[in-house]
């Protein structure tokens, strides 16, 4: 080849990978944001949700390029935890092609990498992540184990909400397991926690629930409460992409239950040519079962043989034994009883794998359950403690504010003793001045008239007595102001 060629089909790269995030939805001016956030915790989880809501929306096909391209943008603006983060992206974009076992491994060395950095945020995120996976992979025990390790780093961050979607993903595992009322227990655990969290936050993830709920019901061939759940997500203003999915599915569960099998077939196919249908081997499987009961074995047989050739890596012997089962019937059907016997031995075989696997789920969950008492535990001691600090402090208030009240009732007690004292004092000294001052001014007076009275000539005597009248008048009048003094002091 030309070397010009060459550098032309590099240049040519180079342009495709540099405007390839405008392509498909990876925004170079919001990963920038995010990486020069300030608030590390904050940064992690606006990147997280970055790297889902990416592979959520990016077509299948373009899945692995758009992890390289991440996996470029991280290194270029050094990005703290790169390696993780690229570990995560890739193990996205794997799970997003269904490449499973590639989709653990990667997450497995998030884990890692976190768990070295000792990032409580980061640890719950790879943990949960890891944990959908080996769900889906039939790796039950590594599924709830995962689920135990990611509890406990939810409960260290006290996050609600993180709570309430590991609660989520631990139901998908019962679920999955076929332990259909304690899968609807940790939804309803779910919700509950939600209930404390504002209506914007809680939003998808009850949408979430809500069909969870559905499929458990739909499992358990309970068509009213399938009923009344389909026309809750119909009702439902979501922002979760895959809502008309669970609409159009639950439609056809019902469809399913009423044994309308002709109706639910066409369902599935209008469902699987809808533009917003999120694929799933889910409308294969129910698309085999209802072929089957609708008498079209051939057209069972083609999907259940393709399914089956699909998950030959995988080990899903809860989807299996039914596969094999429908298998079974449909050659019994035929007349082939040989093959139905292999069939159902296989089926067998899966059915006493899948029960291994329950058992294994039952005794790490009930560890699990052990992990939630003992954290109760140790919040409820938390709480006794905080409780107990603030009764000793409303205590020691209450015998301040007692005492307080006690000074203050001693001090007008005291007041109103002296007050007394006082008034006795000042009527006692108001007495003595009425007695000895007043009285003794009033008899002079009274003296020099009674002479003035009897006195043969009152003009001369009158003379004689008029400065002494006048003094003792001066002298009485003094008394009294004084008295008056001493009373406006009294109302002061």
């Amino acid at each position: 080849m030309p070397k010009k060629l060459y550098i032309t089909i590099a240049f040519i790269l180079i342009i495709n990978s540099a405007s390839y995030a405008q392509h498909f939805g990876i925004n170079r001016d919001t990963l920038i944001n995010i990486i020069g956030q300030k608030d590390e915790l904050l940064k992690q989880k606006r990147l997280i949700r970055f790297i889902k809501t990416y592979f959520q929306y990016v077509p299948i096909e373009h899945s692995r390029s758009g992890a390289a391209t991440l996996q470029q943008l991280f290194v270029k603006y050094n990005l703290p935890d790169k390696d993780a983060f690229i570990n995560f992206a890739q193990s996205i974009s794997f799970n997003k092609i269904h490449d499973l076992k590639n989709a653990e491994m990667h997450m497995l060395a998030a884990v890692g990498m976190a768990r070295r950095s000792n990032n409580s945020y980061l640890l719950y995120q790879f943990l949960s992540h890891l944990g959908f996976i080996q769900t889906d992979i039939g790796n039950f025990t590594g599924a709830v184990y995962s689920y135990r390790l990611a509890q406990k780093e939810a409960l260290k961050l006290k996050d609600i909400y993180l709570q309430a979607l590991l609660d989520v993903n631990i139901s998908d595992l019962y679920y999955k397991s076929g332990l259909y009322n304690q899968s609807i227990n940790y939804l309803n655990q779910a919700q509950y926690l939600l209930s404390t969290e504002l209506p914007a936050k809680r939003a998808l993830l009850t949408t979430i629930i809500l069909y969870n709920k559905s499929e458990n019901y739909y499992r358990m061939k309970n068509y009213d409460s399938l009923s009344i759940y389909h026309q809750q997500l119909l009702a439902k203003n979501s922002p979760s992409y895959k809502i008309q999915t669970y609409r159009q599915r639950t439609a056809y569960y019902l469809s399913m239950l009423k044994r309308d099998y002709p109706t639910a077939i066409k369902q599935i196919n209008v469902l699987k040519k809808d533009d917003k249908y999120v694929p799933s081997d889910t409308e294969n499987q129910q698309l085999a079962d209802a072929y089957f009961r609708n008498g079209q074995l051939d057209s069972a047989k083609v999907i259940v043989d393709h399914l089956l050739a699909k998950d030959a890596h995988d080990d899903h012997p809860e989807i299996h034994f039914h596969l094999y089962e429908i298998l079974a019937q449909i050659a019994e059907k035929q007349g082939n009883n040989k093959l139905a016997s292999d069939y159902y031995k296989r089926a067998l075989k899966e059915s006493q794998e899948n029960n291994l696997k329950i058992t294994q789920v039952g005794n790490i969950s009930s560890q699990m359950k052990i992990d939630e008492t003992e954290s109760s535990y140790i919040q409820r001691t938390e709480a006794y403690k905080r409780e107990r600090l603030w009764l000793i402090f409303i205590v020691i208030l209450a015998a301040l504010i007692i005492i307080t009240i006690a000074l203050i009732y001693r001090a007008v007690k005291q007041k109103r003793h002296y007050e007394k004292l006082f008034f006795a004092a000042k009527k006692a000294e108001l007495a003595f001045i009425n007695s000895h001052e007043v009285r003794r001014y009033l008899t002079n007076i009274l003296g020099i008239m009674d002479i003035l009275k009897h006195s043969d000539n009152k003009a001369e005597e009158y003379e004689q007595m008029e400065p002494y009248l006048d003094k003792s008048a001066s002298q009485l009048d003094e008394a009294i102001k004084n008295i008056s003094e001493k009373l406006n002091e009294d109302t002061e």
